[in-house]
């Protein structure tokens, strides 16, 4: 028994006729009439009285064409709302970017996934690390963007290795660190510092600036995850922000910025990560495929590998 040999059925129930059905179906009456034949063997009684001029319904076979045309309805409707999902999923994109101080890092890929395909909506989260990894555990993200280190040692996830983020303090043009050939580590926590995340690159480094006796070092930093913010604050206090390499070359960041030659400590590898049992949909590819083309500003993406997430080493890079 099966759903087509069921819908031959039901056909034969609603027309009356085995011919008719077979019309309706747009297949042989042979077909109809074996479909109709292997169902009855299976339940073990007849579904139709045949007459001359056609077939009617016996009382059981009454209540089990009711029955089946129910289970065909709900899985029409099954299949139906299935393939309306997939339709939703085909066209809208969802990345997080963990920490969120890493969105510029997709500037030039995203204008040209969208520019190409203005069919695809896409949607950018900005999470802490730790939120980016079970969004995308729970199916709410697509993709999500973040330490390799950490998106590693999820078993059901797989990566693609994006290359080494090199981080740097900075500052605003005006600043008493810029009069300082090298400024020193107890010159720099004279200063207010802005982290995206406690989880993100360099925190470690950044806090070990702040001398421990005087106060927790996470409650002598601040926290905040959207860069734009940070740097209209970074542009008029004496804060100082972190931003990566490749972006403080930009001549954006130059007409306002500085950076401040303290060493961070080794580049933090980053990758693009996506659940193991889900199939990539079309959005996905053509986005990873637009990273690969247009690499955030400075660094030389990896290739595709489309491996687990595992630690590894990779080439230097240096985005936002």
């Amino acid at each position: 028994m099966n759903l087509s040999k069921l819908r031959h059925v039901i056909a034969v129930e609603r027309t009356g006729s085995i011919t008719k059905a077979s019309e309706m179906m747009n297949v042989t009456q042979s077909a109809v009439t074996k479909s109709v034949a292997d169902v009855e063997r299976e339940i073990g009684y007849a579904l139709f009285t045949r007459h001359a001029r056609g077939v009617s319904t016996t009382e059981m076979g009454s209540a089990f064409i009711a029955r089946a045309a129910r289970i065909l309805a709900d899985m029409d409707q099954l299949i139906e709302d299935a393939q309306a999902r997939r339709q939703q999923r085909e066209a809208l994109l969802r990345v997080g970017i963990a920490p969120s101080s890493l969105e510029g890092l997709l500037n030039r890929a995203v204008r040209s996934l969208i520019r190409k395909y203005p069919d695809y909506r896409v949607q950018l989260h900005g999470v802490p690390v730790e939120r980016g990894i079970q969004m995308l555990r729970q199916g709410d993200l697509d993709i999500c963007l973040g330490p390799l280190d950490r998106l590693s040692a999820e078993s059901g996830f797989t990566c693609e290795p994006l290359g080494m983020l090199n981080g740097r303090l900075f500052v605003r043009k005006v600043h008493p660190l810029t009069r300082l050939e090298k400024p020193r580590a107890d010159e720099i926590n004279r200063y207010p510092i802005i982290i995206p995340d406690l989880s993100g690159a360099y925190v470690d480094r950044i806090l070990a600036l702040v001398p421990s006796e005087q106060a927790p070092p996470s409650l002598r930093v601040h926290i905040l995850e959207n860069f734009p913010m940070v740097t209209e604050i970074v542009g008029t206090t004496d804060t100082i922000g972190v931003v990566s390499a490749g972006y403080a070359q930009s001549r954006t960041f130059k007409a306002r910025f500085t950076t401040i030659p303290y060493d961070l400590g080794e580049p933090m590898p980053i990758a693009a990560a996506s659940r193991k049992e889900w199939l990539p949909t079309r959005p996905m590819k053509h986005f990873m495929a637009a990273i690969q083309a247009h690499p955030p500003i400075g660094y030389e993406p990896r290739a595709s590998s489309g491996t687990p997430c595992r630690p590894e080493a990779g080439p230097a890079v240096t985005p936002r």
